[in-house]
């Protein structure tokens, strides 16, 4: 019988322990969380058939490693000394993917090791707003930089079966593309929570101002400011590039609307409703909650 680790068990690591449950019937996963109402809470509910520990680690043949970016390289540390380098495939579930690559090879040059980043989630956390479906029909990128790993083919097969889309791409080029369509969209939306912040303070009465765009737009600031830190400060270099870019794109929109330009004003809206749009019938037939 296959057997399966995942360190980490809150949104993230128990939705795919939860898919592995549901898709992959004959995988005995075990499960570790040093938040320890988390582990009780993933065994007792049998989302994990048992808790990892020191001793059955060594058995596993795949571990997952489900925690914030920084925390991921401070788990491998610590793990190193049990695991069963020639027969365990390690692979993480990190937002940036450069930062991890690089510190693992540095540091763990036996480790067998591929970087992945399912592109799905939630601005919710902990196992109890976990899905076993989260992963269905969603990419997930696994990093080609190091060529592939021994074992790949069973993190291959388990990937499939739970519905994910399997994506190759090096680790720079996916934190330069990830800073504008997931990590940008996040610093947008705290900044904007933050203006709401001060306009309270003498307009009170804001929140009842607050319609359905307000509420899409924002909701991914409601994501754990643990989690977010680390990704933020992994891929500083590329974040500071859109972010540079996006007050481009706002000072163009507001030269336009100071000049009174409608025709300019109009050919911004039109291209970004056209892209929009096509996206929407390309990707995301149904409405979700993916971050």
């Amino acid at each position: 019988m296959m057997k399966v680790g995942i360190i980490g068990l809150g949104l993230m690591g128990s939705s795919l322990a939860m898919a592995i449950k549901k898709y992959c019937p004959g995988i005995k996963t075990y499960g570790y969380d040093n938040n320890t109402e988390n582990l009780d809470y993933a065994y007792q509910k049998k989302t994990i058939t048992a808790k990892l520990n020191k001793e059955n680690i060594s058995q596993l043949d795949l571990l997952f490693l489900a925690v914030p970016v920084i925390t991921t390289i401070e788990v491998v540390e610590e793990i190193m000394p049990y695991l069963n380098l020639e027969r365990t495939l390690l692979t993480d579930l990190g937002s940036t993917k450069t930062y991890i690559c690089k510190e693992i090879k540095q540091r763990f040059p036996a480790l067998n090791f591929i970087g992945g980043h399912p592109m799905t989630g939630r601005e919710t956390s902990g196992p109890k707003t976990a899905d076993a479906d989260l992963f269905c029909n969603k990419s997930y990128i696994l990093i080609a930089d190091q060529g592939r790993p021994v074992k790949e083919e069973l993190l291959i097969k388990i990937l499939e079966k739970i519905g994910a889309k399997i994506i190759y791409i090096d680790s720079e080029k996916h934190d330069d593309l990830v800073s504008l369509t997931s990590h940008l969209p996040h610093v947008i939306a705290i900044a904007l929570m933050n203006e709401v912040i001060k306009y309270e303070k003498d307009f009170p009465e804001i929140s009842q101002f607050m319609g359905q765009g307000f509420r899409d737009f924002t909701r991914i600031a409601a994501s754990s400011p643990l989690i977010w830190k680390d990704i933020f400060l992994t891929n500083q270099e590329f974040i500071l590039d859109k972010i540079d870019k996006i007050i481009n794109a706002l000072l163009s929109f507001k030269n336009s609307l100071l000049t009174g330009e409608e025709k300019e004003l109009i050919k911004i809206m039109e291209a970004a409703k056209i892209k929009r749009s096509k996206l929407q019938e390309e990707l995301w037939e149904e409405t979700d909650n993916v971050i």
